[in-house]
């Protein structure tokens, strides 16, 4: 039957036919490649957000809990102004400081990171670091 509809020369030139082959390939690589070069880039940009925030937090609140002087507004507003890379509407800073024996510093970094492809993750990665200290009196 085939024979008779498209004759036997067309149907051994369709089955040797190798145009296309290449956009085909093209189109079922691009999609796991894209996939793999954002991830790559996505997981660099949170673990350098979240190394940042681990080193300066740490910093701040190691110089804070030497120096009793130093208020929770100042506190807040050094790890606003070290973490200027990161966007300052993402990020939340709470300081405590339990009294006790001894007295506690407490400080918890909250940050939204807002991935390149939103459509991942819709509501971003929330990183969180929390640091605590004794208070050394002077």
């Amino acid at each position: 039957m085939f024979r008779n509809l498209f004759g036997n020369s067309g149907v051994r030139r369709f089955g040797r036919s190798k145009d296309g082959a290449v956009a085909v390939e093209f189109a079922l690589v691009i999609v796991p490649f894209l996939a793999l070069v954002f991830g790559i880039f996505e997981t660099g940009q949170v673990l350098w957000a979240s190394s940042q925030i681990d080193f300066h937090v740490d910093d701040i609140v190691r110089e804070a809990a030497v120096d009793s002087s130093i208020t929770s507004g100042q506190i807040q507003s050094n790890i606003t102004s070290s973490l200027s890379g990161l966007e300052a509407s993402r990020l939340n800073v709470n300081v405590q400081r339990n009294n006790g024996t001894p007295d506690i510093l407490t400080v918890t970094v909250t940050y939204t990171h807002m991935p390149v492809t939103p459509f991942v993750f819709k509501d971003g990665i929330t990183l969180n670091h929390t640091t605590s200290y004794p208070m050394i009196d002077n």
